[in-house]
Formats: C-alpha cells, structure tokens, sequence
C-alpha cells in the first residue's frame, strides 16, 4: 500500500484506514506503547525525531504521554511519513484548523478508540475463523512482540492487483482470462473494486474538464462534451454524478468569516514549528497540503504607527506596509500564551514560497488592516515555509539580513 499512496491515482478511502489501522497497530503491539500515549502522539513529536544508529527515535512530548520514548526501524520510519505525507494529509486538507495529534481520522479527529482500528486491521487481512473470540488488547507476553503474519488475503491481493493491472483514465478492466493467468482465481471481488477506482478517477478528471475558469459548478451540457471527448463506452460517470461531485471553492481571504476566526483565535491548519538545531534554530513547516493563494498564517502583533515602527528599530520582529507597523517583538496582548506562526518564518532569497498580502477586514470590535502569507505554489507536506523578506545585507547599517522588513 505504501509504494501506491505516493502515485497520481485515488485510493479508496478504506485502503488508507486499514493503512493508519497497521500504523496504529504497530505502535501498540510491536512498540507496546499504552493507548493513552498512542491517542497523544503528536506532529511535533514527529518532526522533532531523531535518527542514530540503532534507528529513528521519538520522545512523547504532551503532558498525559510524556516520558514515553520509542525507536522506529528504517521500514517502520518510512511507513509513518508515508501516513504522515499522505493518509494524514488527505484527510487534513479541508481543515481551517486542527489540534496537532498524528493520528486522526478520515474528517481529521484525533483517534480515541485505537481497538477499533485493530478489530478493523484484522478483519481486513485475517481469515476470521466462526465462533471464535478476537482479543482486542496489545500483546503483554514478556517474549518479542510482533504483528501477525497474515496469509494471502482479500488486502494483500488487492495490492498485487493493482501492480498487475494499474488503474488510469483510459485502459480497459482486465479480464478474466488475464487475472486467472496472473493468479488471481477468486478475482471478482478484485475486478469490481478495480473499476471503482477508475471510475472515480474517471468522474474526478471529467469534472475538471468541464468546469469554467473560475471553477464554477459545470453545466451538464458541458459534462457531456467532455464525456463525448473521451469516447469510453464501459465505466463511464454518468452527467447527475460528474454534476454532484462539484464542491463550491472557498471564500476569498476578504470575505471569509473562517480567516477572520482564525486570526482572532490564531488557530491555523497544516502549521508545525520545527527546531532545526545549529544556527537555523526554529522555522514553520506545512503537516498538511497547501494550494497556491491559501493563506497560511498572519503575521500577529500589535499594530503601530510607521513612525513608531522606524523608532523601535532595534526588534527583528517588525513588519512596516504602507503608513503601519506591525510589532511582533513579544507576544500580544490578545495571545498573550502564545508563539504565533508568523513570528518563527524563515528567510530565503532563493526559494520562498510565500509571500506578504495587506487585507482590511471587519473584526467584532471594528475593521483593521491585516498582514497575511499566502502560497505562492503549491506546498507539500514537511515542505519548510519561507518568505523573502526584501532585505539586503546593508540595509541598516548591515543589520537588514536578520530584519523582518516589508515596504508594501
């Protein structure tokens, strides 16, 4: 499963839960963690491992798992950036916020009953023997814990299926004769699943044919053309479904109630702080995607005047737009418990991959210019967020290179 997560194909939603079950599943029984340490692995605990010798080590942070500390091998390590860069993410993407835990589930809520995801696991690649009980607690035995071996199952087949016969837009289902020749006898169960996944992809691509510039909801007129367009005769979406599966695209950041919440609770999704040790010291990595013109964070602070701003030159922690100066050099009055995003930003010259925007918004106790991020690209998951903040090494008598300075 984990080599086909990183493909440009869906993968059904209750693949990607039996993959986070195995993840889950591995850390209970393999690792014996307790459950209460599993529900409280966080992101930042992910990000802040370290690799040694002996393999990948993570120290558990939060309050109610703290002093918990694991060693991952290099295939479990792979296999939980692989949830982390893929499963985590698709089901984050939608946030306007989230609560930082590593496990959720598919509508991005921190797990809280982690026997489940094991009951699901072995149902899913266990042959279930009639009258039998199943164990729904971790391995206590004092010998080497490991997961079960499972045979040949309708989870593993399905994974050498898709080896065998990838699913894309425009091959045919394989028949019967080829999955019998490829030693898939039991392969009807297979070939169903198979052409569901095409057909959501199928549905997926003609929808974005068919919408306008502006991503508005396609006419059915228009999903038809670009049905004919293709010319398939079998597996084909019909219009009511292509029509359906439009979603509304969000708000403009000056209109959206969700950015003016997020601001006033400097609650933001897909955001972690990173400590990159040595000189680098902390910048803000994304824990989930990001398309271009998404704002990611604001820059928070208290808003003073220009003239104000030039005479507090000694902070590094200073924005200047327009006739305004946003100062970030301790926390706010309104957060006052908080490091806000904006504050920890890299700089780079080179690759940024943000960029400053001014909005005026209405806030409950009146309108105020705002200062925001927003993606000037799409940003993967783990991606470093960085900013070029239009200074030069003599700017301010050679001080500018460490200034958070911005003339918009």
């Amino acid at each position: 499963m984990a080599h086909l997560l990183g493909r440009p194909m869906r993968v059904p939603g209750s693949d990607l839960t039996a993959y986070r079950s195995y993840c889950v599943a591995a850390l209970l029984i393999r690792h014996k963690l307790p459950k209460e340490a599993v529900v409280e692995f966080q992101v930042h605990d992910w990000l802040q491992r370290t690799t040694g010798t002996d393999g990948t080590t993570i120290r558990l942070t939060s309050s109610k798992a703290a002093g918990h500390t694991f060693t991952l091998s290099q295939q479990e390590d792979e296999l939980l950036e692989c949830y982390f860069c893929h499963v985590r993410a698709e089901a984050t993407k939608r946030l306007t916020s989230e609560q930082g835990r590593f496990f959720v589930d598919c509508g991005a809520n921190p797990l809280t009953n982690l026997y489940a995801d094991l009951q699901r696991l072995r149902k899913k690649y266990l042959p279930q023997v009639p009258g039998a009980a199943v164990d729904e607690t971790p391995s206590t035995s004092t010998g080497p814990a490991s997961l079960p071996t499972p045979p040949v199952s309708l989870g593993k087949q399905w994974d050498r299926f898709l080896e065998v016969f990838p699913v894309s837009l425009h091959s045919a289902p394989p028949s019967k004769r080829l999955c019998v020749g490829a030693g898939f006898t039991a392969h009807r169960p297979l070939y169903r699943k198979w052409r569901n996944v095409q057909l959501l992809e199928r549905t997926s691509y003609i929808l974005s044919q068919a919408m306008g510039r502006q991503a508005t909801q396609p006419t059915e007129e228009a999903v038809r053309r670009a049905l004919t367009k293709e010319g398939w005769v079998n597996n084909t979406p019909s219009v009511q479904d292509v029509v359906r599966g439009w979603v509304a695209p969000r708000d403009p950041p000056t209109c959206s109630r969700g950015l003016i919440r997020s601001i006033s609770e400097q609650s933001w999704r897909g955001l972690a702080v990173r400590d990159f040790g040595g000189e680098k010291g902390k910048g803000v990595v994304a824990t989930c995607p990001m398309d271009k013109g998404d704002v990611v964070c604001d820059y928070h602070g208290t808003l003073i005047s220009q003239a104000e701003g030039r005479r507090r030159e000694d902070s590094i922690y200073r924005f200047f737009f327009q006739e305004l100066c946003i100062d970030a050099s301790s926390r706010c009055d309104c957060h006052p418990e908080v490091d806000t995003y904006g504050r920890f930003l890299n700089h780079s010259r080179k690759r940024p991959n943000l960029k400053p925007k001014r909005f005026d918004l209405t806030f409950p106790d009146g309108p105020r210019p705002v200062l925001v991020f927003l993606a000037m690209h799409n940003i993967k998951v783990g991606e470093e967020l960085l900013l070029d903040y239009g200074v030069t090494r003599t700017s301010f008598g050679g001080e500018g290179k460490d200034l958070a300075w911005l003339d918009m």
